[in-house]
């Protein structure tokens, strides 16, 4: 998460430069809180804190992904900005046989504090299920988008940690596994989406 607004902090200052792309996975289960959340004390899962906004989000089980860039390139706008973040993976969900539905509803996470609970502006769910978690932080000149997909997801083990039931869980979160899709599938087709938006400087 430091990386990320180090990332977003170092194109504001410096803006000619390539986009920054990263993609990464959890070496540990742990909790990334959206910015403005409190820490839950019955909660023992270690947290980190994103530079962003939005609800508590479960990692271990997925591969998150950040890109940093100007806003000039995108559109200048946050909501432009995200809806061609979501249209590359709705692309790419499209290329694999999946149909993904965009996500409209400005929620807001004080009565939600994970952020599977409810889809938000800019999200991408399958048959009202999240499939993809999105986060943005704009600057002046530059942006962070950054969130995750859930490669595969054990609901017990998280039924465990957090207190949430697994059949709850379910209904609310996919991963690339339920729908039959591979890791590496997956990140191929969402490289080849992006590269036909921006040239990529891909960290991973």
């Amino acid at each position: 998460m430091r990386r990320d607004e180090e990332a977003l902090l170092s194109f504001e200052h410096t803006p000619f430069r390539e986009p920054s792309v990263r993609l990464y996975k959890w070496d540990r289960i742990c909790l990334s809180l959206g910015y403005f959340q409190k820490e839950k004390p019955f909660l023992t899962v270690p947290t980190v804190r994103r530079p962003t906004g939005g609800g508590a989000l479960l990692h271990g089980w997925d591969v998150s992904f950040s890109i940093v860039d100007l806003r000039e390139r995108w559109g200048l706008t946050p909501s432009r900005i995200y809806r061609k973040v979501a249209e590359v993976f709705i692309n790419s969900f499209s290329n694999l046989g999946i149909e993904v539905t965009l996500e409209r509803f400005r929620g807001r996470y004080i009565d939600n504090f994970f952020c599977f609970w409810v889809p938000t502006l800019g999200e991408l769910t399958y048959r009202k299920r999240k499939l993809v978690s999105m986060a943005m932080r704009t600057l002046k000149r530059s942006f962070l988008v950054h969130g995750s997909v859930y490669l595969d997801f054990d609901y017990e083990r998280v039924q465990e940690l957090i207190g949430v039931p697994a059949e709850l869980l379910s209904e609310r979160i996919v991963s690339l596994r339920e729908l039959g899709i591979e890791e590496e599938e997956f990140i191929t087709v969402f490289l080849h989406n992006l590269q036909r938006v921006i040239p990529l400087n891909l960290q991973v």
